[in-house]
Protein backbone atom coordinates (compact mmCIF):
# COMPACT_ATOMS: atom_id res chain seq x y z
CA UNK A 1 0.00 0.00 0.00
CA UNK A 2 2.63 2.57 -0.87
CA UNK A 3 0.02 5.04 -2.13
CA UNK A 4 -1.94 4.95 1.14
CA UNK A 5 1.29 5.25 3.13
CA UNK A 6 2.35 8.23 0.99
CA UNK A 7 -1.06 9.91 1.47
CA UNK A 8 -0.82 9.54 5.22
CA UNK A 9 2.70 10.94 5.32
CA UNK A 10 1.80 13.88 3.09
CA UNK A 11 -1.34 14.56 5.11
CA UNK A 12 0.57 14.56 8.36
CA UNK A 13 3.25 16.82 6.98
CA UNK A 14 0.74 19.26 5.54
CA UNK A 15 -0.77 20.41 8.84
CA UNK A 16 0.92 21.35 12.06
CA UNK A 17 -1.29 19.25 14.26
CA UNK A 18 -0.83 16.46 12.31
CA UNK A 19 2.74 16.18 13.38
CA UNK A 20 1.04 14.58 16.38
CA UNK A 21 -0.41 11.97 14.06
CA UNK A 22 2.56 10.59 12.10
CA UNK A 23 1.84 7.77 9.72
CA UNK A 24 2.86 4.33 10.85
CA UNK A 25 4.68 1.81 8.70
CA UNK A 26 2.52 0.25 6.02
CA UNK A 27 0.99 -3.03 7.14
CA UNK A 28 0.63 -6.19 5.07
CA UNK A 29 -2.43 -7.24 7.07
CA UNK A 30 -6.10 -6.35 6.79
CA UNK A 31 -7.86 -4.16 9.34
CA UNK A 32 -9.10 -6.89 11.67
CA UNK A 33 -5.75 -8.71 11.74
CA UNK A 34 -3.98 -5.40 12.38
CA UNK A 35 -6.38 -4.62 15.24
CA UNK A 36 -5.94 -8.12 16.67
CA UNK A 37 -2.15 -7.72 16.57
CA UNK A 38 -2.23 -4.61 18.79
CA UNK A 39 -3.12 -5.20 22.45
CA UNK A 40 -4.60 -1.68 22.77
CA UNK A 41 -7.59 -2.90 20.77
CA UNK A 42 -8.26 -6.26 22.48
CA UNK A 43 -11.63 -5.21 23.87
CA UNK A 44 -12.80 -3.68 20.60
CA UNK A 45 -11.78 -6.85 18.75
CA UNK A 46 -13.78 -8.85 21.32
CA UNK A 47 -16.89 -6.78 20.50
CA UNK A 48 -16.35 -7.25 16.75
CA UNK A 49 -15.93 -10.99 17.24
CA UNK A 50 -18.95 -11.37 19.54
CA UNK A 51 -21.06 -9.40 17.03
CA UNK A 52 -20.04 -11.72 14.18
CA UNK A 53 -18.72 -8.67 12.30
CA UNK A 54 -15.18 -9.88 11.58
CA UNK A 55 -15.79 -10.24 7.83
CA UNK A 56 -16.81 -6.58 7.62
CA UNK A 57 -13.25 -5.68 8.67
CA UNK A 58 -11.72 -8.11 6.17
CA UNK A 59 -13.64 -6.69 3.22
CA UNK A 60 -11.74 -5.55 0.14
CA UNK A 61 -13.54 -2.19 0.37
CA UNK A 62 -11.55 0.64 1.96
CA UNK A 63 -12.61 1.56 5.50
CA UNK A 64 -11.56 4.00 8.18
CA UNK A 65 -11.93 2.60 11.68
CA UNK A 66 -11.94 4.76 14.80
CA UNK A 67 -10.96 2.06 17.26
CA UNK A 68 -11.49 2.63 21.00
CA UNK A 69 -8.47 1.62 23.08
CA UNK A 70 -8.63 -0.36 26.30
CA UNK A 71 -8.52 2.91 28.19
CA UNK A 72 -11.61 4.09 26.28
CA UNK A 73 -13.47 1.03 27.55
CA UNK A 74 -12.39 1.89 31.10
CA UNK A 75 -14.28 5.19 30.69
CA UNK A 76 -17.36 3.48 29.21
CA UNK A 77 -20.37 2.18 31.11
CA UNK A 78 -19.46 -1.34 32.22
CA UNK A 79 -23.16 -2.10 32.69
CA UNK A 80 -23.92 -1.13 29.09
CA UNK A 81 -21.04 -3.17 27.65
CA UNK A 82 -21.95 -6.18 29.79
CA UNK A 83 -25.56 -5.83 28.68
CA UNK A 84 -24.55 -5.75 25.01
CA UNK A 85 -22.47 -8.89 25.50
CA UNK A 86 -25.11 -10.48 27.73
CA UNK A 87 -22.25 -10.84 30.17
CA UNK A 88 -22.40 -11.59 33.87
CA UNK A 89 -25.81 -13.28 33.88
CA UNK A 90 -24.24 -16.15 35.76
CA UNK A 91 -23.82 -13.87 38.74
CA UNK A 92 -20.78 -12.49 40.29
CA UNK A 93 -20.28 -8.80 40.35
CA UNK A 94 -20.89 -6.00 37.97
CA UNK A 95 -17.43 -5.30 36.93
CA UNK A 96 -14.22 -6.90 37.81
CA UNK A 97 -12.57 -7.12 34.51
CA UNK A 98 -12.72 -10.81 33.98
CA UNK A 99 -16.44 -11.67 33.86
CA UNK A 100 -17.54 -14.80 32.11
CA UNK A 101 -19.73 -14.67 29.07
CA UNK A 102 -21.70 -17.58 30.56
CA UNK A 103 -22.93 -18.74 27.18
CA UNK A 104 -25.52 -15.99 26.86
CA UNK A 105 -26.21 -14.45 23.46
CA UNK A 106 -25.11 -10.88 22.72
CA UNK A 107 -27.59 -8.17 21.73
CA UNK A 108 -26.56 -8.35 18.07
CA UNK A 109 -28.64 -5.44 16.80
CA UNK A 110 -27.25 -2.90 19.26
CA UNK A 111 -23.75 -4.38 19.33
CA UNK A 112 -23.43 -4.24 15.53
CA UNK A 113 -24.82 -0.70 15.53
CA UNK A 114 -22.21 0.37 18.10
CA UNK A 115 -19.37 -1.21 16.11
CA UNK A 116 -20.59 0.18 12.77
CA UNK A 117 -20.72 3.70 14.22
CA UNK A 118 -16.92 3.52 14.49
CA UNK A 119 -16.47 2.73 10.78
CA UNK A 120 -16.49 4.93 7.65
CA UNK A 121 -16.84 2.95 4.43
CA UNK A 122 -15.20 3.56 1.07
CA UNK A 123 -12.29 5.72 2.21
CA UNK A 124 -9.05 5.57 4.19
CA UNK A 125 -9.14 9.07 5.69
CA UNK A 126 -5.87 10.94 6.06
CA UNK A 127 -5.19 13.41 8.87
CA UNK A 128 -5.37 16.23 6.32
CA UNK A 129 -8.84 15.10 5.25
CA UNK A 130 -10.00 15.25 8.86
CA UNK A 131 -8.82 18.83 9.43
CA UNK A 132 -11.57 21.42 9.81
CA UNK A 133 -15.10 20.43 10.81
CA UNK A 134 -17.05 17.71 8.99
CA UNK A 135 -19.99 15.38 9.46
CA UNK A 136 -19.44 11.99 7.84
CA UNK A 137 -21.87 9.11 7.43
CA UNK A 138 -20.90 5.92 9.24
CA UNK A 139 -21.63 2.31 8.37
CA UNK A 140 -24.29 2.41 11.11
CA UNK A 141 -26.22 4.93 9.02
CA UNK A 142 -25.86 7.88 11.38
CA UNK A 143 -23.27 10.63 11.11
CA UNK A 144 -20.23 11.39 13.22
CA UNK A 145 -18.74 14.85 13.59
CA UNK A 146 -14.98 15.11 13.06
CA UNK A 147 -13.53 18.44 14.18
CA UNK A 148 -9.92 19.57 14.48
CA UNK A 149 -8.94 22.38 16.81
CA UNK A 150 -5.55 23.41 18.18
CA UNK A 151 -3.88 20.28 16.92
CA UNK A 152 -6.48 17.86 18.28
CA UNK A 153 -8.97 15.86 16.21
CA UNK A 154 -12.13 14.98 18.15
CA UNK A 155 -15.16 12.90 17.21
CA UNK A 156 -18.66 13.33 18.58
CA UNK A 157 -22.24 12.38 17.88
CA UNK A 158 -23.51 15.72 16.46
CA UNK A 159 -27.21 15.08 17.08
CA UNK A 160 -27.73 12.36 19.68
CA UNK A 161 -31.50 12.85 19.75
CA UNK A 162 -31.86 12.53 15.96
CA UNK A 163 -29.67 9.57 15.06
CA UNK A 164 -31.44 6.55 13.63
CA UNK A 165 -30.10 3.99 16.07
CA UNK A 166 -30.88 2.01 19.16
CA UNK A 167 -28.86 4.00 21.72
CA UNK A 168 -30.82 7.24 22.04
CA UNK A 169 -33.13 6.26 24.89
CA UNK A 170 -32.23 7.88 28.17
CA UNK A 171 -29.37 9.84 26.65
CA UNK A 172 -27.21 6.73 26.28
CA UNK A 173 -25.64 8.13 23.11
CA UNK A 174 -24.48 11.39 24.70
CA UNK A 175 -20.83 11.11 25.57
CA UNK A 176 -17.55 12.95 25.92
CA UNK A 177 -15.69 13.65 22.66
CA UNK A 178 -13.40 10.88 21.49
CA UNK A 179 -9.94 12.21 20.68
CA UNK A 180 -7.64 10.57 18.13
CA UNK A 181 -4.77 9.43 20.30
CA UNK A 182 -1.90 8.33 18.12
CA UNK A 183 -0.84 7.82 14.54
CA UNK A 184 -3.01 6.33 11.87
CA UNK A 185 -2.26 2.64 11.39
CA UNK A 186 -2.50 1.65 7.73
CA UNK A 187 -3.77 -1.79 6.75
CA UNK A 188 -4.26 -3.42 3.36
CA UNK A 189 -7.92 -2.38 3.25
CA UNK A 190 -7.94 0.89 5.17
CA UNK A 191 -6.65 2.78 8.17
CA UNK A 192 -7.19 2.61 11.93
CA UNK A 193 -7.10 5.56 14.35
CA UNK A 194 -6.98 4.88 18.11
CA UNK A 195 -9.56 6.93 20.04
CA UNK A 196 -10.01 7.76 23.74
CA UNK A 197 -13.78 7.18 24.11
CA UNK A 198 -16.44 4.93 22.65
CA UNK A 199 -18.79 6.57 20.15
CA UNK A 200 -22.50 5.91 20.67
CA UNK A 201 -24.88 6.08 17.68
Amino acid sequence: MPLLHRRLVLGAAGLGLLGRLPAARAQARNVIDTLAGDSRFNRFVELVSRAGAVDQFRSANLITVFAPTGDAFNHASAALINNLLAQGSGGGGEQGGGGTLSGASPDLLRLRSLIAYHVISGVALTPAEMAGDHQIKTVAGGVVRIAEQNGVIALTNPAPEQQSSTFGAGGLNVGAPAVIDGPGIPATNGVIYPITQLLYP
